[in-house]
């Protein structure tokens, strides 16, 4: 089995809030000490733990944060970001300087999108204190205690103005040879400091990840402000109407797309980051139909959710849409799906996927008969013989 990655030697995600480092976006992340780091100007790429992870890639030997996140599944059969991605096999030095910086401002956010939690969105802390955990079979979503203290902060202690906000500032001076930023969030566009971070990155490549989970107003405000600047936008959605509405919960599919128009509009390039789900997949080739002739979409693999990976589907929803691959075998998106679905899923992710459902859906007043028959059947069959 090869274990290198060159995303470990050249990219670094990092949570604001936490002071998290993910040295890729699938990895294990490690927490930076501010004492260590006003010490290390410069370093925040390179800590000890980082170097110890490449050494062990060059040794084509297995490292515990990305196990994390791709090598365990790979050892099922399962095709990983890592192996979706292509490598750069000459990029071999530990102390390689970073060229792609993704910085997450805060969890603030608007919406409860299906594959996401607490630790990223606001909207998940507040459904979960209002309802309670998801209790599934070997999986617990909850509130944790940092999620507790942090929903009780204002906005401007939790990102912004704190020490760590600061050092990473002066780490983005630092990096010379960084090429490229991106914002995240929760939701980005919310956080009132967006713009001071756009000016302190200004020169390099900026990219804005968002689910438009802002009203038009406050989207219009931010667009005039970044008028003359080069911003593009990637923008989080995978399905359409009532598949996008229950992925995406707290947004309407008709205001979406007034906000991609105003985006388009005002002249900055849009394209899609599309995390592929079992539910998206029932609906992923209208998205491509809709958005794929005039603009770029980009496929993420769903992996922290085992339930909600793109494999666990009765058998009559897999060849519907390798049917639908099929049809449409130039688009490259639809073969990588069609490359995600081939594992048989196990009964503890089809039970789960079930009550997750239900729970979802349940939560939020969407209601799920327009999903195939055949899968709801497959998937909640246990939960309606218990009721």
């Amino acid at each position: 089995m090869d274990y290198y990655c060159s995303t470990k030697f050249t990219d670094l995600h990092v949570h604001v809030q936490g002071r998290m480092l993910y040295n890729c976006c699938m990895a294990y992340p490690e927490r930076v000490s501010i004492d260590w780091l006003e010490k290390n100007p410069g370093k925040l790429f390179h800590t000890d733990t980082m170097v110890a992870d490449r050494k062990l890639m060059l040794e084509n030997k297995s490292c515990a944060s990305c196990h994390h996140g791709c090598y365990k599944h790979e050892e099922k059969g399962i095709l990983s970001a890592r192996q979706q991605q292509e490598q750069n096999a000459n990029i071999t030095d530990v102390n390689a300087p970073l060229q792609h910086l993704q910085i997450s401002l805060s969890t603030d956010c608007n919406l409860t999108c299906m594959y996401c939690g607490p630790e990223w969105s606001t909207s998940w802390h507040k459904n979960i204190e209002a309802n309670g955990p998801h209790k599934l079979k070997d999986f617990t979503l909850e509130n944790t205690n940092f999620t507790k203290l942090w929903s009780k902060m204002k906005q401007k202690s939790r990102s912004s103005d704190s020490t760590f906000f600061k050092l990473l500032l002066k780490e983005i001076a630092l990096s010379n040879d960084l090429k490229r930023i991106t914002l995240l969030g929760g939701e980005p566009l919310l956080n009132n400091k967006i713009d001071d971070l756009i000016t302190q990155a200004d020169g390099r490549e900026i990219t804005i990840v968002t689910g438009l989970g802002v009203s038009n107003t406050r989207l219009a405000k931010i667009l005039k402000a970044v008028r003359n600047k080069n911003i593009n936008f990637n923008v989080s959605a995978e399905a359409t109407g009532r598949h996008f509405e229950l992925l995406r919960a707290g947004v309407r599919w008709q205001d979406f797309k007034d906000r991609v128009a105003m985006i388009s509009d005002n002249g900055h390039s849009v394209e899609f980051d599309s995390t592929i789900s079992n539910i998206s997949v029932f609906d992923f080739t209208n998205f491509l139909e809709f958005y794929g002739k005039h603009y770029k979409v980009n496929v993420n693999t769903m992996t922290e959710r085992p339930f909600l990976m793109p494999h666990v589907l009765d058998q009559k929803s897999k060849e519907t849409f390798i049917m639908e691959a099929n049809a449409n075998s130039h688009s490259k998106q639809l073969q990588d799906v069609r490359n995600l679905i081939g594992v048989d899923a196990n009964d503890d992710d089809r039970r789960n996927i079930g009550a997750y459902l239900q729970q979802f859906a349940s939560r939020r007043s969407i209601d799920i008969g327009f999903l195939p028959e055949h899968f709801r059947e497959w998937c909640l069959v246990d939960i309606t013989n218990n009721l």
